[in-house]
């Protein structure tokens, strides 16, 4: 009898501390929504937070959404790409390849640059599993030129073009879930 009861305790004393993870997750991605784009997109406590948490990763794309949602009218076309940008490659990331491919295409913008749209496509053909266009992409951006508005004083050594890690990446572990081969690159890049 006694350890029926230790079990059911113990049970319901598991249940109980797996509430309050899921309610700070809610807690920490409604705090968000409030935060300024740079705050949200590139800070510490902005939406990678729990995108790279285990406990809070599927609030990701969601608290992404709802934040294009709430400030979409204020932020401009390539804040608003970006950020679908993001939310698509975290559902690729979740295995959900059908949404991330509708995002991605819908990321497009009219100024978009081209070391970016070529990054775009290359990710796209990859989800579509077009080995040869993620190859032309991959090949396309790695002839750019390098862009001036990019070279920052602060970071001299910023590779040239970005992204292209990503791609060499998508293309050496191709047929590979997208989580795993977006990490087959030499050295990691921020989403």
């Amino acid at each position: 009898m006694f350890r029926t009861v230790f079990a059911i305790c113990l049970f319901l004393g598991l249940a109980g501390c797996a509430r309050p993870a899921e309610q700070s997750c809610e807690a920490d991605a409604d705090a968000m929504l409030d935060m300024s784009f740079a705050a949200f997109d590139q800070g510490p406590d902005g939406w990678r937070s729990l995108d790279g948490s285990l406990s809070c990763s599927n609030y990701a794309d969601d608290v992404l959404s709802e934040y294009r949602s709430r400030h979409g009218p204020i932020l401009g076309a390539a804040n608003v790409s970006l950020l679908m940008w993001h939310e698509a490659q975290v559902l690729a990331l979740q295995g959900d390849s059908a949404r991330a491919l509708e995002l991605m295409k819908a990321a497009e913008y009219l100024d978009e640059p081209e070391w970016q749209k070529l990054y775009r496509e290359g990710s796209i053909a990859f989800l579509e599993s077009d080995m040869e266009r993620l190859q032309t992409a991959r090949d396309r951006l790695s002839r750019l030129p390098r862009e001036a508005i990019l070279m920052r004083p602060d970071e001299p050594s910023m590779p040239w073009p970005p992204n292209l890690d990503v791609l060499d990446g998508l293309i050496s572990c191709f047929g590979k879930p997208y989580g795993v081969a977006y990490a087959c690159r030499q050295a990691p890049a921020a989403l």
